[in-house]
């Protein structure tokens, strides 16, 4: 561009000093004869310029490497040297046939015509920008141009010296550059996406124990942020506890496909969770690996649900030994001792009847979970019945010991008949009633109440029990869990409220807990109502558990 500027600025000049020798004006080189001064450049040899320069000038034209022309404001060629014409595929005699428009790829259009106006509207007098040309072959080439142009006195273009660099190559790495970085980033967007999707924690480790990737779940799981453990070593991921010893030594030493479990300190108010991690080697080729991946999962739930089983199976087998060793027992007695009193046989005969039932019931809980556990839930046989007659029913079913509880029970003025499974709702109302006995202290009151809200039936069991705290209420419906594990608990095998949720929403309706820790536990039910009206009363079940008395 310097060169081209020069060669202007010195051919402009040469040009006014042969007009005012025309003209019969004395030419002379000081600054009194032009009110521009002259280089020494261009003064020191007119005859130089006029002959060997130009024929300097026009060597360097057709010898140069790069493509160079001379060009008229309108874009047609007047002289084009050999490099241009390689650089499109075309004759000099087919290029001054054709003008820089029909040359210039359309979508370059505009920004050619842009500089062309700018230059005939005296706006500049050089410009110099990167477009594409087409060949005549039909391909594609990128063009650095570079032109200046000559004015008149007038400042109208004369015409322009033109430099066109071959940048084909550079812009081609630059959009095998671009598309490598498009593919790149897509590349990273994709594992970007798998990582935020995946349920499992994903840690991915380099040679040098630093942390490559982490996914959104694996964060959660260690209460850390992405961006603020990626480059950094593994303990950056325990930064307020040390890294636990036996995930450091699988993920640093670790045969491909070993696990671990690691216990970490939960949230706030969760406890301590069981994480367990998988370790994978990142292959490289051959026995070569360029890291290790760890998959974590949080195994909390799986290992609570196992040591539950466990403690289930303890139970239930604890709670069947019980009443079959009675009924062995006592069976053992009628068969040594044939010469028993009529009464003393009665007694025993009812003794195996009350364990049979106890027995019963357990077998019964554990089919019913068999059908929850398998998804096929409950097959309800519903028909028209009243909630009261269920209600005594299930009053007179409780096992209890004479004297122990009473039994107080308030239905509506209007009581009404419910369309239900008599027998699955008498169980459900069984065993809320069996734990307000269980849980209940000796001479404790069991108020049972009956009263209607809006199209549903309401029953509110509420004992004088030992009570539950918060955590406990939560976990109430849960399959073997129970409010009392130790020593000295009640019986039961911690199925019997999840039965009383199941058969509940099964026949449409919901049950909640309140309880208080040391003041008792209430039970809510709420069922669809029946059709039919009948006029009740409120009465209580005392000691004699069978007779029926006006409440007070």
């Amino acid at each position: 561009m310097h060169f081209l500027e020069r060669e202007t600025s010195c051919l402009r000049r040469l040009k006014k000093l042969r007009r005012k020798k025309a003209e019969g004006m004395a030419l002379t080189m000081t600054n009194k004869s032009s009110k521009a001064p002259v280089c020494e450049h261009c003064t020191s040899d007119l005859s130089f310029r006029e002959g060997k320069g130009e024929a300097f000038f026009q060597s360097i034209f057709e010898h140069a490497n790069a493509g160079m022309n001379t060009i008229t404001i309108d874009g047609r060629y007047v002289q084009i040297n050999p490099a241009f014409c390689r650089y499109l595929g075309y004759t000099r005699e087919e290029l001054r046939h054709l003008t820089v428009y029909d040359l210039t790829h359309s979508e370059d259009q505009s920004a050619t015509r842009t500089h062309f106006a700018q230059i005939k509207a005296g706006l500049r007098q050089a410009f110099d920008y990167e477009k594409r040309f087409l060949r005549k072959d039909g391909s594609v080439v990128w063009g650095h141009v570079t032109s200046a142009w000559l004015f008149d006195e007038e400042h109208n273009p004369l015409y322009g010296i033109g430099l066109v660099q071959d940048i084909t190559d550079r812009k081609r790495a630059e959009a095998d550059l671009l598309r490598a970085l498009s593919e790149t980033r897509l590349a990273k967007d994709k594992i970007d996406g798998i990582l935020r999707s995946l349920g499992e924690g994903l840690i991915v480790i380099d040679n040098r124990q630093c942390i490559v990737l982490m996914s959104a779940s694996a964060e959660k799981l260690l209460g850390v942020a992405c961006e603020q453990v990626v480059g950094r070593p593994l303990d950056a991921l325990f930064s307020r506890r040390p890294l636990p010893p036996r995930l450091h030594e699988a993920l640093v030493k670790g045969e491909n496909g070993d696990q671990c479990e690691i216990e970490l300190e939960g949230c706030p108010g969760t406890g301590r969770r069981i994480i367990q991690a998988r370790i994978s080697w990142i292959a490289e080729g051959g026995a070569n690996t360029s890291g290790r991946i760890a998959v974590l999962q949080d195994v909390t739930a799986e290992r609570e649900i196992s040591r539950l089983k466990t403690e289930f199976i303890n139970t239930a087998a604890h709670e069947l030994r019980t009443p079959l060793t009675s009924i062995q027992g006592f069976s053992e007695i009628l068969l040594i001792q044939p010469g028993l009193k009529r009464g003393e046989r009665r007694k025993v005969y009812q003794i195996i009847h009350e364990q049979s039932e106890i027995l019963a019931k357990l077998v019964h809980d554990l089919l019913d979970l068999s059908h929850i556990e398998t998804g096929a839930g409950f097959r309800l046989k519903k028909t028209s019945c009243s909630p009261r007659e269920l209600l005594d029913q299930a009053i007179r079913h409780v096992p209890r010991d004479k004297g122990r509880h009473r039994i107080e029970v308030r239905f509506p003025a209007e009581s009404l008949e419910i369309h239900a499974d008599p027998g699955k709702l008498r169980q459900a109302l069984e065993n809320i009633l069996s734990n307000a006995v269980k849980f209940s202290p000796e001479g404790g009151i069991i108020q049972v109440d009956a009263y209607r809200r809006g199209t549903d039936l309401r029953f509110a069991v509420t004992d004088e029990g030992i009570g539950m705290n918060e955590e406990q209420v939560g976990k109430i419906f849960d399959k073997f869990f129970r409010a009392d594990t130790s020593n000295s608990a009640v019986g039961g095998i911690g199925l019997g409220m999840n039965i009383v949720k199941e058969i509940v929403e099964a026949h449409g309706g919901r049950v909640w807990v309140n309880s208080t820790p040391g003041c008792g536990t209430t039970v809510h039910l709420s069922l669809p109502i029946g059709i039919q009206c009948v006029t009740g009363r409120d009465y209580v079940f005392g000691p004699g558990w069978g007779n029926g008395e006006v409440a007070p």
